[in-house]
């Protein structure tokens, strides 16, 4: 029966080609897919898992880190000193505190910088980065891990993500131009890649003062004592906050890292929904019609077979082997063009992050029988129509 599909399939080399084509694309297009969703999905969310904040205080009506739409006082505000300097008190007592600092983030525009003779200058590629002054005692907020030059930035020093420095050229010892003025790139992390933005990291004061942020902050951080604090103690903070009617939000780690993928993914899923759903119907066209193809053109083979006693399910068997080999090789071509071309696109298009899961692959793989059972389904209700009998009167 197998070697019946098979001499049905190879006859016609041109049409398997096609049709292992069709499938290849639409595994290729759809693992492919899966993988910038997962790539995206392990970055946009990767910074706030990995710091060691474990609290994020906010402003009220800021949800995720990306947007940093909050606003509060910090030390040095005037207006409201008596509301810092009670709230410092409140932390530093606080038996689930281990250390807690304030942290600025903001969008910013960046541009590397190539002094030349005189007062000429060289601007290179102009950049979106997330502009993030940390406290550098605490060191919460700051790199996650450093991979090149010094862990700590000092005035007028910045230490910038390696993504931005492969994408756009910068590198320690270069000079990044943001927030209005020149800053020495003297160090490298890692872990600070939103996939549009990078971070660029520098001292909590130096944000102030270039942000014209003087007396206020973006938000307050903390790391608890021990992890099963730190729901005790965001209910803590909350009460507080709702006691004395501040407009303060309160997040977990989880619950930021989790806000913050939703705000990103959540408007590009419909659109991969949209993608898969279209690579989907192409395999399963381009499979159905050239095994139908080949399914009518055997019809009178297949007429003679049920005239001389072979029953309708061995040549359904016949089709459903024909579709299945179809889809196997599809399947096999198309996962290695992501496996091989993935890498290239990722290289030359930055944003293009690309992280494959084998549950992915194993997804793809039931995706991929789908299309062969659907392929198979119109021929084999073709071969139920045939007559026995007019094969032989033809």
């Amino acid at each position: 029966m197998l070697l019946v599909a098979r001499k049905n399939l190879f006859s016609e080399r041109m049409r398997l080609a096609i049709s292992v084509g069709g499938i290849a694309l639409s595994v290729f297009l759809i693992s492919l897919l899966l993988s910038l969703y997962r790539g995206w999905d392990e970055k946009v969310g990767g910074f706030v898992e990995n710091s060691s904040i474990d609290i994020w205080i906010a402003s009220e009506g800021t949800e995720d880190f990306l947007t940093a739409a909050s606003l509060q006082p910090s030390e040095g505000n005037q207006e409201h000193a008596a509301l810092y300097n009670g709230a410092k008190e409140y932390l530093d007592a606080h038996s689930f505190v281990d250390r807690w600092s304030p942290m600025i983030v903001r969008l910013a525009e960046g541009v590397r910088v190539e002094k030349l003779s005189g007062d000429d200058e060289k601007l290179g590629t102009e950049m979106d980065i997330h502009f993030i002054g940390f406290d550098t005692t605490t060191r919460l907020g700051g790199p996650i891990e450093t991979v090149e030059g010094s862990d700590t930035p000092g005035p007028g020093e910045v230490i910038i993500d390696e993504k931005l420095s492969s994408r756009y050229d910068v590198d320690v010892g270069d000079t990044l131009r943001a927030g209005g003025r020149d800053w020495a790139v003297v160090g490298k992390s890692k872990g600070g890649d939103f996939v549009a933005t990078q971070t660029v990291f520098v001292t909590h004061e130096e944000a102030q003062t270039t942000l014209r942020m003087e007396g206020l902050t973006t938000f307050y951080v903390i790391e608890a004592t021990k992890d099963e604090f730190v729901e005790p103690l965001e209910t803590d903070l909350e009460d507080l906050a709702a006691q004395n009617d501040l407009p303060l939000v309160v997040h977990t780690r989880e619950e930021f890292a989790a806000n913050t993928r939703e705000r990103i993914i959540s408007n590009i899923l419909p659109i991969l929904f949209v993608v898969l759903g279209l690579a989907f119907i192409v395999g399963v066209a381009v499979a159905g019609l050239t095994i139908y193809t080949a399914t009518i053109e055997k019809a009178r083979e297949y007429g003679i077979l049920k005239a001389v006693g072979f029953p309708n399910r061995y040549l359904y068997r016949v089709v459903f082997e024909q579709s299945a080999t179809t889809a196997l090789l599809g399947f096999v071509v198309g996962l290695g063009l992501t496996l091989i071309l993935g890498p290239f696109a990722s290289e030359y298009v930055p944003q293009f992050v690309l992280l494959t899961r084998w549950q992915d692959v194993l997804f793809v793989a039931g995706i991929t029988v789908l299309m062969a059972l659907i392929a198979a389904y119109i021929p084999v209700r073709r071969l139920a129509a045939i007559d026995p009998v007019g094969v032989f009167k033809g």
